[in-house]
């Protein structure tokens, strides 16, 4: 290791050390242990009031019945939270698919089928003008034999 690495872990340790030692003096003080006093008295009245007792009987009761609904909702499986995610997700596509296919550039079914009916015209006019240019290539053939044969029938005169 560097010195300089060294430095440094020997500093984070005598920092926790310190650190440690203060914790320990400020438990040990009659300060900490005087609060520490107050307070469980504090907590002790407050678990004697009558309205505190009826508020924690109704929490434990609320909690009862949510661990009941938890257990029946883990024997649906984790479908129906799949599909509770999903429906919300569907539900916000629905709303703002829109806005998202502008943000994105997104291709919708009706781009695609414009797209395929070009190509459809681009590929029919492509197949026309190859046919149409066959015929006169073939025609341009028959006139380039029909000159060569006239021009042996010249050279053989």
């Amino acid at each position: 290791m560097e010195p300089a690495t060294t430095l440094a872990i020997i500093i984070l340790i005598v920092a926790i050390l310190i650190l440690v030692y203060y914790y320990l003096q400020s438990i040990n003080s009659p300060i900490y242990q005087n609060i520490h006093r107050q307070a469980e008295g504090i907590s002790s009245r407050v678990s004697q009031e009558e309205y505190v007792n009826s508020f924690s009987e109704k929490v434990k009761d609320v909690s009862g019945k949510f661990k009941d609904r938890v257990q029946d909702e883990d024997d649906e499986d984790h479908v129906s939270k799949t599909d509770y995610i999903s429906k919300k997700i569907s539900q916000f596509i629905d709303e703002q698919s829109e806005q998202v296919i502008a943000d994105w550039d997104l291709a919708t079914h009706k781009d695609l089928d414009a797209v395929i009916e070009k190509y459809n015209v681009l590929e029919k006019d492509l197949g026309e003008y190859k046919e149409s240019n066959d015929k006169r290539v073939d025609d341009l053939e028959e006139r380039v034999n029909l000159i060569s044969s006239q021009l042996d029938e010249l050279n053989q005169d």
